[in-house]
C-alpha cells in the first residue's frame, strides 16, 4: 500500500489537472471562442450565441480564447496631418470600440493588442482621408463634429469587415499647429485682423465725415433760417418805429466799436455821436 501511494497521488493529481482543464467560466462582461486543434468550433456570450456561465471542454485538445465584451479605448497621439490648405497639424484622437464577432476578430487580429494595432492603422488612414480634405480652420473649430462622424463611418466600414468590431465613437481630442509653423500662422492671423481693423476704422472715419458734414449743413441751414427770421422780426419792429430803430442801431454800434479805455477822436458834430449830443435824437 505504501509503495503504491506515489502512484495514487500522481494519478489523483493528473485527474485533478484533467478536471481543472475540462472546465472554464465565461463572465457576463466577457465573450469567448473555443478552438479544437486550432480550428474554430463555437462562440460563447457573443450576440446570438450561448449565454455566459460554466462550460466544459476536452482537455489538452480544446483552447478557449476570451475577449472583453465591453467598450475598449484606443488613444492616438501626435498624428501628423496635412490639411487641404497645406497647413500641417498635430492631431490627438480617441477611439472607443467593441468586439462584436469574436471569431472574425480572432482571425483578423488574434488578441486585443493585435486588434488595437490594426485599428490604429485604420484610424490613421481614416484621419488622413477625412482631415486631408478639410481646411485647418475646419479641423480646429469649424467642422470638427462633422469630420469625426465621417471618420467613424469610414472606420466602421473597414473594421467591421476586417476585424469584426464596431467603432462606437471617435473624438479629436486636440488639433494644433506644430511649433515651427505656429508663429507664422499667428503673424498671418494678426495681419488679417489688422487689415479688418483698418477697414473698419476707415469706414468709421468716412461715416464720421459724412455725419459732421450733414450736421454742419443742417446747422448752417438752421442758422440761415434763424437769421432770416431775426431780420424779419427786426424789420417788422423797425418799420413800426423808425426813430427807435435808428437809436437801437447806434447803441449797438457804440457797444461793438468802443472798448473800455479806447480813445477815439471824431469831430463833435459827427453824425456817429448825434445821440450823444442831445437827450432826444432827431
Amino acid at each position: 500500500m505504501t509503495r503504491n501511494l506515489p502512484l495514487m497521488l500522481g494519478l489523483g493529481f493528473f485527474a485533478l489537472v484533467v478536471i481543472m482543464n475540462s472546465m472554464f467560466v465565461v463572465r457576463q462582461d466577457r465573450q469567448a471562442i473555443v478552438l479544437r486543434f486550432g480550428q474554430y468550433t463555437s462562440t460563447i456570450n457573443a450576440p446570438g450565441t450561448d449565454a455566459p456561465g460554466l462550460y466544459f471542454k476536452i482537455p489538452f485538445f480544446d483552447t478557449v480564447v476570451i475577449y472583453d465584451k465591453r467598450n475598449i479605448g484606443l488613444t492616438l497621439e501626435g498624428q501628423p496631418i496635412v490639411a487641404s490648405d497645406q497647413e500641417r497639424l498635430i492631431v490627438d484622437a480617441v477611439v472607443r470600440w467593441r468586439i462584436l464577432d469574436p471569431r472574425r476578430f480572432y482571425q483578423g487580429a488574434f488578441n486585443e493588442d493585435g486588434g488595437a494595432q490594426r485599428l490604429e492603422t485604420f484610424t490613421e488612414s481614416a484621419l488622413r482621408r477625412a482631415l486631408g480634405s478639410a481646411t485647418s480652420n475646419d479641423i480646429i473649430s469649424g467642422r470638427r463634429a462633422e469630420l469625426m462622424q465621417t471618420i467613424e463611418s469610414d472606420l466602421n466600414a473597414a473594421a467591421a469587415t476586417e476585424l469584426g468590431i464596431r467603432v462606437i465613437d471617435v473624438r479629436i481630442r486636440q488639433a494644433d499647429l506644430p511649433q515651427e509653423t505656429r508663429d507664422r500662422v499667428y503673424d498671418r492671423m494678426r495681419s488679417e485682423r489688422q487689415q479688418v481693423a483698418g477697414r473698419i476704422r476707415a469706414e468709421g472715419e468716412r461715416d464720421a465725415v459724412i455725419i459732421r458734414a450733414t450736421a454742419r449743413e443742417q446747422a448752417e441751414r438752421l442758422r440761415g433760417e434763424g437769421e432770416a427770421e431775426r431780420a424779419r422780426i427786426f424789420a417788422g419792429a423797425f418799420g413800426r418805429d423808425p426813430e427807435f430803430a435808428a437809436f437801437y442801431r447806434s447803441m449797438a454800434a457804440y457797444e461793438r466799436s468802443i472798448d473800455a479805455g479806447t480813445p477815439i477822436i471824431v469831430p463833435p458834430d459827427s453824425d456817429f455821436f448825434r445821440y450823444m449830443q442831445r437827450r432826444r435824437g432827431g
